[in-house]
């Protein structure tokens, strides 16, 4: 089944609230149900909460249960308790699943492996119903742009939540990514340990990073929490490169103050609030991954921390890149994952009008021969180098 066809087929499923969704050639979609507060472990639980408390609209955060209760989704072949497993990253400030159900079915025809996509936190099903109202919204987008006195056309309805929040907050970033990953650490462990209904025991898992994905599973690799990830591979698309050498501002991300706010909190401030703040300080000096995602952040900070790591597993990393991506440059994911050595790596360029937030764009009908074929290359790679 081609690409439009197999979204349409897969979305129009998902309108029958059925918690098991067949697909026509034998996979398996279950939307599995889980509750972070319950199956995260005590010491997790208890850092992240002090954490939060350091900052602003932490207590806030704490009380949306839509982020606490959800249901993420696995893709398995129909009939098959798995031992293989990928575990797919998205990107940042993603409100549906939309996109990525022609992914996880391809990667699971490719691999054989079953495929599951968690949410991240506040993202997705795991944020308030009013963050993706467009009526409420646009108006708001708009006080936003008066505020900030601003003509600029990417202060939208789509990333103003994320916006206001990052803004209010720039801090929620690390803590939104160390909540997904202590959920990804417990839905792992269940598995490996033969908890889980779909899985058998001693199920370990490769990881495919996309966009922001990329830099969770940059961190979960380095650091390697109950050395899950010791075996496993990583492919990241349109993902790899330092913090700083990201841009952030876009339509579907965030506005342009936000990104001002983020990034200077994270080149500037960080630093300083891990000095002032003993709950900072022992969660980003005494973890591994507090120190990977410090050494994420720019160049010339903690080097040798992801230097080593990608070093020693750079035949199990590849990156698969486009050429016109705006967000994260070809260029620095290269010099980052791979520095100076020969590079596991490819670079595409499409012939049709694709973005980082969008690679292979729906709307565009008059080109589905081309974002097929687009597809097809970027998932036959995913798949030889995950099977």
């Amino acid at each position: 089944m081609k690409f439009y066809d197999l979204h349409k087929s897969i979305a129009d499923s998902f309108k029958s609230g059925d918690t098991i969704i067949q697909t026509p050639d034998n996979i398996d979609i279950h939307l599995v149900s889980y509750k972070s507060e319950l199956n995260n472990n005590k010491k997790a639980r208890l850092s992240l909460k002090k954490l939060r408390q350091q900052t602003s609209g932490g207590a806030f955060d704490e009380s949306i249960s839509q982020n606490k209760s959800f249901k993420y989704l696995v893709f398995s072949p129909r009939g098959i308790k798995n031992n293989k497993a990928i575990i797919l990253l998205h990107g940042l400030n993603e409100r549906k699943w939309d996109k990525y159900y022609t992914w996880g079915h391809r990667l699971v025809k490719e691999t054989g492996k079953s495929v599951i996509l968690i949410p991240f936190s506040f993202h997705l099903n795991r944020g308030l119903p009013e963050w993706i109202d467009r009526h409420s919204m646009s108006e708001k987008a708009e006080e936003r742009k008066t505020h900030y006195q601003s003509e600029d056309d990417r202060h939208t309805f789509m990333n103003l939540a994320l916006s206001k929040r990052l803004t209010e907050s720039p801090e929620r970033f690390f803590l939104s990514g160390l909540q997904t990953a202590n959920d990804i650490i417990s839905v792992l462990t269940d598995i490996k340990k033969g908890r889980h209904p779909l899985f058998k025991s001693g199920t370990r898992a490769d990881i495919f990073g996309y966009s922001i994905g990329g830099l969770l599973a940059q961190v979960l690799y380095m650091s390697n929490p109950k050395k899950l990830f010791k075996k496993s591979k990583l492919f990241l698309f349109c993902a790899g490169s330092l913090f700083n050498d990201m841009n952030g501002i876009s339509k579907v991300i965030m506005d342009p103050p936000a990104y001002k706010r983020l990034y200077n909190y994270y080149d500037n401030q960080l630093e300083d609030s891990i000095k002032e703040s003993r709950v900072f300080a022992k969660f980003f000096k005494k973890s591994k991954m507090g120190m990977a995602f410090r050494s994420m952040i720019a160049p010339d900070r903690f080097k040798s921390v992801r230097d080593k790591i990608f070093k020693k597993k750079s035949r199990k990393i590849f990156a698969l890149a486009l050429k016109n991506d705006q967000v994260i440059p070809p260029d620095k994911i290269k010099e980052t994952v791979f520095g100076n050595r020969k590079a596991n790596m490819e670079i595409l360029d499409f012939d049709f009008p694709y973005r980082h937030e969008m690679p292979f764009p729906l709307r565009l009908e008059n080109v589905r021969d081309k974002i097929d074929d687009a597809f097809d290359k970027v998932f036959l790679k995913a798949g030889l180098f995950l099977s």
